[in-house]
């Protein structure tokens, strides 16, 4: 029997959830990202600094009443976006620190079209090496 794995995937798969705003709904989010990046792989040690990224940035308030969450998976790695958020999210030191010691990288995006900012999280297939 073999198995098929994201890494051998030819194309990216793509998952979007919508959630209402608030903590409430953190642990389905979490579930979520947890079994994509788990169908993706990532050895659990990457997939709980994820999954605590995530977390840290479901405790901010979003803009509106929806929480977005989008999870694409490649051959290079995994990225996740969170939104909206108000512009300057990052702006945030100490969020920017904890988002930078879980994930490979944070960016904050805007996207044509959508109402606030994106908190863009990305974990590479291969760890760094220079210990994050």
């Amino acid at each position: 029997m073999s198995s098929v794995s994201a890494l051998d995937a030819p194309r990216a798969a793509r998952t979007i959830v919508e959630l209402p705003a608030g903590r409430g709904y953190a642990d389905v989010a979490s579930l979520v990202i947890g079994g994509v990046a788990a169908r993706f792989e990532l050895p659990i040690d990457r997939v709980d600094d994820l999954l605590l990224a995530v977390d840290s940035l479901l405790m901010q308030e979003v803009v509106g009443e929806t929480a977005h969450i989008e999870a694409d998976a490649s051959p290079t790695g995994l990225v996740v976006r969170l939104g909206p958020y108000p512009a300057g999210q990052l702006d945030d030191a100490s969020l920017r620190r904890i988002l930078t010691r879980l994930v490979d990288t944070v960016a904050e995006v805007r996207t044509d079209g959508r109402d606030g900012a994106w908190i863009e999280l990305g974990v590479a297939v291969a760890r760094r090496h220079d210990g994050k």
